[in-house]
């Protein structure tokens, strides 16, 4: 399948009409290019792999007005416009019935979803840019982090110009970030809630380092210290159960979680820590893999008086309160202290 990428930055007059206007307007995905001061050398941005995420998008957006002096050339892939203009703008994570974009990368399928992902990839490839970031916002509300399928020197130097966390991850589902390689790293940047202003800025300040800063795979100087947690444990539920929110029990769910739920996102948990409540089918109602095997749920979870406790201490993160993205998707992630 053949896929066209508009090239075209917006005019005047449509940036005048705003950015929800902008894309309910847009008929393609947009390949966009700045001049960079050495024009041989490439960095590429990839925005909007979901359509409810729009973050990285408002942050390019708003550097349109006064574009930064560019390291390299530097190219910007706005992707998945056609699910962001669904239903008021910026609502849907990708069109209702159709494949997720951010997991057809290295895959194949039916759905013009895999030929945009392919022709992203292709792209990049023959761009051969020395790094990729890929700015995402959360399923809920919680503090930006990054995540990257390598923990390297490269792949930490990218997430310190957004950020103070990064989760090294196994868990392969067919997201952009799973074709990095030594030569070009490749890091997912969740910028934080996709309705919090801070996440907003969070894309704003880091893109303008990501664009600027020369030579940019070295850590920088005078940066946060970056938190690196390794092999996290995806959780989900198992295939036909019932999730809900509420404050205890509901009938015919297989699990229940606070409505506050995403407080707990990257706080660390004490060992015994009540999550929430399950049903008659207890522990058995979860799915846990660490993205090498399937894991015993026991051995991180434990049942009492039917809610559900952490076995050991540790952190809870991507926490959703979105019941349709806990089914899709999961739960949350997690890793032991």
């Amino acid at each position: 399948m053949s896929i066209e990428f508009d090239t075209q930055w917006p005019t005047q007059a449509q940036r005048q009409r705003g950015l929800l206007e902008w894309v309910k307007a847009q008929p393609r995905p947009c390949w966009l290019t700045w001049p960079g001061r050495d024009p041989a050398r490439h960095r590429v941005v990839v925005t909007l792999l979901h359509g409810n995420e729009p973050s990285g998008l408002k942050a390019l957006w708003t550097l349109m007005a006064s574009p930064p002096q560019c390291a390299a050339t530097s190219h910007f892939c706005i992707a998945h416009l056609e699910a962001a203009r669904l239903d008021g703008g910026f609502v849907h994570r990708h069109a209702p019935g159709r494949p997720d974009l951010n997991r057809c990368f290295g895959r194949a399928g039916l759905g013009w979803e895999y030929g945009l992902a392919h022709a992203i990839a292709e792209r990049i490839r023959s761009l051969q840019p020395e790094a990729v970031v890929d700015l995402h916002n959360t399923s809920g509300s919680g503090p930006s982090f990054a995540v990257s399928m390598a923990d390297t020197p490269a792949h930490r130097a990218l997430a310190s110009r957004f950020t103070e966390r990064m989760l090294r991850t196994q868990v392969r589902l067919g997201a952009l970030m799973e074709l990095t390689t030594p030569q070009t790293p490749i890091v997912t940047i969740e910028c934080g809630g996709a309705m919090d202003p801070a996440s907003d800025e969070v894309a704003r300040a880091g893109l303008l380092r990501f664009l600027a800063d020369d030579p940019l795979l070295d850590e920088p100087r005078g940066a946060w210290p970056l938190e690196v947690l390794h092999r996290p444990v995806r959780v989900q539920l198992a295939p036909g159960c019932r999730i809900d929110y509420g404050v205890g029990p509901v009938a015919g769910c297989d699990l229940v979680l606070p409505p506050d739920i995403e407080q707990c996102n990257f706080g660390w948990l004490d060992g015994g820590t009540e999550l929430g409540w399950l049903g008659p089918d207890g522990l058995a109602a979860l799915r846990l893999s660490d993205g090498l095997s399937e894991l015993a749920v026991e051995q991180w979870f434990v049942e009492r008086e039917g809610r559900l406790c952490l076995r050991h201490p540790g952190k809870l993160f991507m926490i959703t309160s979105n019941p349709s993205i806990a089914l899709s998707d999961c739960l949350f992630y997690m890793v032991k202290a």
